[in-house]
């Protein structure tokens, strides 16, 4: 484990985080670059996010969530319209990094260095606890601007009965090739 990831350890508590590669340092080599991602081809990720009750539970917590909807199981189990703590609106971000694990599409993501301008993000209807996602991504330009490279994607997540949950775009700006990222990350 680097210092990049030493002063996060005390929100690690869940087995998921605990798999979860949060080095992107260590990893940077297995992900794509933005002078070789290919732009304009909709895939569907072969894996598939179960919302845990302790994986959101966490989450809430580390952002310092105090209602009891979001970090009292037990009082969201007798007042929550759903019956489970409630999805922080933001853990999309975890769903998003989840599903760009190195070396898959949309890995650039987890390129050090990168910058995120901006991002769009449509709740259609709100992830509870329970909910088992799948991702489809598109990375959907990649431009020029101001001297920077920059990339977007474009993600739609649906759950276990083909209903829309998310639909999100992001823009990044990354070192442009592989030994701009070398250069980033051996600093």
């Amino acid at each position: 484990m680097s210092k990049n990831t030493e002063v996060f350890e005390h929100f690690v508590q869940t087995e998921r985080q605990r798999g979860f590669s949060r080095d992107f340092l260590a990893t940077w080599e297995q992900c794509e670059f933005w002078d070789s991602v290919e732009v304009g081809q909709m895939r569907k990720n072969p894996r598939t996010f179960v919302v845990q009750e302790e994986d959101v539970l966490a989450y809430n917590k580390s952002l310092g969530e105090t209602h009891p909807l979001f970090v009292d199981p037990e009082y969201a189990r007798r007042h929550a319209p759903h019956g489970t703590i409630v999805v922080h609106p933001v853990f999309i971000t975890t769903i998003a990094f989840w599903f760009a694990q190195p070396g898959d599409t949309g890995s650039w993501i987890r390129t050090p260095g990168a910058r995120n301008p901006f991002q769009h993000i449509e709740i259609i209807e709100p992830i509870r606890v329970g909910d088992r996602l799948t991702q489809t991504q598109e990375t959907s330009d990649r431009f020029w601007r101001r001297d920077k490279a920059y990339i977007t994607t474009h993600s739609i997540l649906t759950d276990q009965n083909g209903r829309k949950k998310v639909e999100f775009s992001g823009t990044l700006i990354l070192p442009p090739t592989a030994n701009d990222v070398r250069r980033f990350a051996t600093a």
